[in-house]
């Protein structure tokens, strides 16, 4: 799937795979794609957050951009490319004192030419998944920061799908993957490539198969942390990777 796929019809018994928030962490990333490679699909896309907590984020988007993979633009991303200040975040999976300190370093060592490519990045993609309506997004179809998670009541989301206005809603934002059904729509959590927080370190993706009927598959494959970790102390990425992403 190109950025030009908004609107396009494709065919029955579709196999598209949602690459979660990879946040700089091109390790996880290239397992990611390699492993996806060699399951198939027809289409791939990204829920956004490219960059943020992996020391990465100039390869990690070079990567993206060179497979052409289109995708939406994360909350990390939109603060990076304004140049705004880390806002905290809240919840049973914050990253507190890490958090910040990453996307600090982030901040420093990203080119004026990708923050721009950050900020174009558009807030969600419309297409057509296996004759169902599909919308691809980073957190919700109202902002980028608000969480949905497996707990979300029903009520919410049933208000989201109708702002959605879409049979197939796609999203990230959490890192914990689920897939959940509120009057006839799906509501998709890609989870994360680069910074899981649902309990399993692995990176992966979700497949999600249209063909009438939606299925979803959730692939976790194990990835090269120490190369990660090695490259976090060369570069001087904030110490506290080291637990992060121990393996």
């Amino acid at each position: 799937m190109d950025p030009a796929a908004a609107g396009r019809e494709y065919d029955a018994a579709m196999r598209l795979i949602v690459l979660g928030d990879i946040h700089g962490n091109l390790p996880a990333l290239e397992v990611a794609l390699r492993e996806a490679r060699a399951l198939g699909y027809d289409a791939i896309c990204h829920t956004g957050d490219l960059v943020g907590f992996a020391p990465f984020p100039e390869e990690t988007v070079d990567l993206v951009r060179a497979m052409n993979i289109p995708g939406v633009r994360g909350h990390v991303d939109d603060l990076i490319a304004a140049g705004g200040d880390w806002p905290g975040e809240s919840g049973e999976d914050s990253g507190g004192a890490f958090e910040e300190r990453a996307f600090a370093w982030t901040a420093r060592h990203v080119r004026r030419l990708l923050r721009r490519y950050l900020g174009n990045l558009p807030f969600e993609l419309r297409f057509d998944l296996g004759g169902r309506r599909a919308t691809l997004l980073h957190a919700t179809p109202i902002d980028m920061f608000t969480r949905l998670t497996e707990r979300t009541s029903e009520e919410v989301l049933r208000d989201l799908g109708d702002v959605a206005d879409a049979d197939i809603i796609i999203f990230g934002h959490t890192h914990r993957p689920f897939h959940r059904m509120v009057d006839g729509r799906h509501f998709i959590n890609a989870g994360s490539v680069g910074y899981p927080q649902d309990g399993d370190p692995r990176t992966g993706f979700a497949m999600v198969r249209a063909d009438g009927n939606v299925e979803v598959r959730y692939e976790r494959f194990p990835y090269d942390t120490s190369r990660l970790l090695r490259e976090a102390a060369a570069r001087r990425f904030p110490s506290e990777a080291r637990e992060v992403f121990r393996a």
